[in-house]
């Protein structure tokens, strides 16, 4: 499974990212990937919606603008409306008519939204990133298998506690994006842990929260 964490500066943190073989995810900075590293583009429409604000097109125009000289991403999420449902989808078939179409973008699922909702445009899409609020984390399960059954790869986007990069290991999600360890780095090694040997190491555990 594909690792990507925040945004950061810190020098130590991306020297364990690189190390790790994971990659970072950028919102609004100009990437700059060590060479090789998987790395993805998102929007920065969770963070308009969570400060209660109207996702902000120009803003993310221009981050893109930056990007697209960097290189190709490993992925890259077409705006979306947080929490809209079949608005978000029409919203976000009008973004991608304007996006590079060499990108890999993944459509956002978001809450109220219908796989067969879905369906329909999912060919235009090169994976699905399940977006949304905590309530949707609820049906990754299913929409993993929609992803895989259609053979896209599945994201589970703001896995940032261990019970989510849990319910992401087994549910078989392609990549997962967190902050978990970037507020100590101690828990670094407790990602590291969590992908490599939870699942050999604990296996009763299923989705309990450690403490």
């Amino acid at each position: 499974m594909r690792v990507m964490l925040g945004e950061t500066n810190s020098a130590r943190v991306r020297s364990f990212v690189q190390q790790s073989g994971w990659g970072l995810l950028y919102v609004h900075r100009l990437p700059r990937p060590y060479s090789g590293e998987a790395w993805g583009f998102d929007n920065g429409a969770y963070i308009d919606w969570k400060h209660g604000r109207e996702f902000d097109g120009a803003r993310f125009r221009k981050a893109l603008d930056l990007a697209i000289e960097v290189g190709l991403p490993y992925m890259a999420v077409v705006p979306d409306l947080v929490a809209r449902g079949r608005e978000s989808i029409d919203f976000s078939m009008r973004w991608l008519e304007q996006l590079p179409p060499s990108w890999p973008w993944y459509l956002a699922v978001q809450d109220g939204m219908k796989q067969e909702d879905v369906e329909p445009i999912i060919p235009h899409f090169a994976g699905i990133f399940l977006g949304g609020t905590d309530r949707l984390k609820e049906q990754a399960e299913e929409w993993c298998a929609f992803a895989h059954l259609h053979s896209k790869p599945f994201h589970f986007a703001r896995a940032g506690t261990e019970r989510k990069i849990k319910q992401a290991i087994r549910i078989g999600a392609d990549s997962i994006d967190s902050n978990f360890p970037l507020w100590h780095f101690s828990r670094m090694r407790r990602l590291e842990y969590l992908l490599t040997d939870w699942q050999i190491m604990e296996p009763n555990l299923g989705l309990l929260e450690v403490v």
